[in-house]
């Protein structure tokens, strides 16, 4: 598909995970919205530890490498940041024009945020009045540390590109999600399933209801299939992945490695329970399963007994116009849930 002269580029979307880098570039026409390129690159273990980035300069020259090779020159970037230096909190104000609350919002952030206000870039949405009270509205909050910022700020600088928007993980998630369902008042789980993070975010129509990052992911499970097996970290990542056909299916690769996957569907479940105690409503119909890990065989079926909800993968690229002479779409299908994120934050546009 050859782009028409009405086709605009959209942000590059730039997902810096700890053991690959996701990169998305689509356009917007009136015909809707097409993939310009798409492109992965794994980084060294070392270069991001407990999401803390370790080698900026390592990471800025994988991601320009990744560029030059997809042949993107576009410079404006939205990239996102997730995990410990990232609070998300919904909360509930007496109704405020938001010129007035952007004002206000440092005292807000105050009463719920657990970081010292001055280490903090705050930002907030207004998403709806609460339930049966139209006195009040709902409030989503947002602090990020801006030691993290600047690290990815750092990063983004050094590959040569310039930080259009910073995002937050979870809500690029929720917006490659609502750019291919449609939502209603049900509530859906999203789960990205990463190599050293596991992000649940569950949303309805109104937006946001409950984000819980849960830190524990696939490289625990490619660590022990390592020293178990005495294998290189490739060589049990394609275990992992049934690459090589050892392990088609979860069953196959042993008790102690289930154990672990058995601990992430305990900690999802526990957290579903504890926000579906406080409210029935928020039970999610169903679970989408992204990332990395989430292409292990037989995981959504694993997940989908211990959970006992329908899960099924996601393809964010399903509602895209897609050139079948430039992508293989059933490769694009394969890989989508790895891009899940870097798609959600290509779709960002300015002021929104």
């Amino acid at each position: 598909m050859l782009l028409s002269s009405a086709d605009k580029d959209k942000y590059i979307g730039v997902d810096i995970g700890s053991h690959a880098i996701k990169v998305c570039h689509l356009a917007q026409s009136r015909k809707g919205i097409s993939l310009k390129s798409f492109g992965l690159a794994n980084l060294p273990p070392s270069s991001i530890v407990n999401g803390v980035i370790k080698e900026p300069r390592m990471i800025a020259e994988t991601l320009q490498s990744l560029l030059a090779h997809l042949q993107i020159t576009k410079k404006e970037t939205v990239f996102a940041i997730s995990g410990y230096s990232v609070i998300t909190k919904k909360i509930t104000l007496p109704v405020t024009p938001e010129k007035e609350l952007a004002q206000s919002i440092q005292y807000e952030a105050q009463q719920h945020i657990p970081f010292d206000i001055k280490e903090v870039n705050l930002d907030f949405q207004i998403l709806s009045r609460a339930k049966g009270d139209m006195d009040s509205m709902s409030v989503l909050l947002v602090a990020a540390k801006k030691e993290t910022l600047n690290a990815y700020l750092e990063v983004i600088g050094l590959s040569g590109l310039e930080a259009s928007i910073a995002d937050v993980a979870a809500f690029a998630l929720a917006n490659a999600y609502e750019n291919n369902y449609p939502l209603d008042s049900t509530p859906v789980a999203l789960v990205n399933m990463g190599a050293g993070q596991i992000i649940l975010h569950v949303l309805n129509q109104d937006g946001p209801i409950f984000t819980r990052d849960i830190y524990s992911g696939g490289r625990q499970l490619t660590e022990q299939i390592q020293t178990v097996r005495n294998l290189s970290f490739e060589e049990a990542e394609n275990i992992k992945l049934g690459r090589n056909h050892i392990s088609d299916q979860l069953d196959r690769i042993g008790p102690s490695f289930l154990s672990i996957i058995q601990t992430w569907t305990e900690e999802i479940k526990q957290a579903l329970d504890v926000l579906t105690a406080s409210d029935p409503e928020t039970k999610p119909k169903k679970i989408v399963l992204s990332g990395g890990s989430s292409l292990m065989p037989g995981l959504p079926q694993f997940l989908s007994k211990g959970l006992q909800l329908p899960v099924e993968l996601f393809n964010p690229f399903s509602q895209i116009r897609i050139d079948p002479g430039t992508f293989d779409p059933n490769y694009l299908q394969y890989v989508g849930p790895q891009l899940a994120i870097a798609f959600g934050l290509a779709l960002r546009q300015k002021g929104k």
